[in-house]
């Protein structure tokens, strides 16, 4: 069998495809945005434990009165929402890489948690948010309404 692929076009496709993929790996985003590239939308660790899951959201410089969490379904929704002052015109900015002030962070959770049990606390700058599991006994009951 010939290795000859046909191609009406004249050029080879799996070259271009080559360089697009070259680009796409070696791009750097200061390349394009430059060193002032803010990033508004915190980074989040997750960890399951044997009896809870954890999750770490980094969001320094904020408050514990500036996060909202509710659960509406099986979506847990982190979100800070904070009017910054604006900067004095004496001040001028030099870099900016962080700004978590106003942002929102959605997780779809399973019905193994226990959403009515949801802890959250704020310290160095990580919102520390438990979301415990539910007991065996309380996987396997299910509620039936009577009509």
């Amino acid at each position: 069998m010939s290795n000859y692929k046909f191609n009406s076009f004249g050029f080879n496709f799996d070259d271009l495809g080559k360089a697009v993929d070259d680009f796409v790996t070696n791009i750097k985003v200061n390349d394009i945005f430059g060193t002032d590239a803010t990033n508004t939308i915190p980074a989040v660790n997750s960890f399951e434990h044997t009896e809870y899951l954890e999750l770490q959201v980094a969001a320094p410089g904020l408050k514990k009165e500036d996060f909202e969490l509710h659960v509406e379904g099986d979506v847990l929704t982190i979100s800070a929402n904070v009017s910054l002052e604006n900067e004095s015109e004496e001040i001028k900015v030099k870099r900016k890489e962080f700004n978590y002030s106003t942002f929102k962070r959605t997780f779809c959770l399973t019905d193994k948690f226990d959403y009515q049990h949801i802890k959250a606390k704020y310290e160095a700058g990580v919102l520390l948010v438990s979301i415990p599991k539910k007991s065996e006994e309380e996987k396997s009951k299910i509620k039936v309404e009577v009509l």
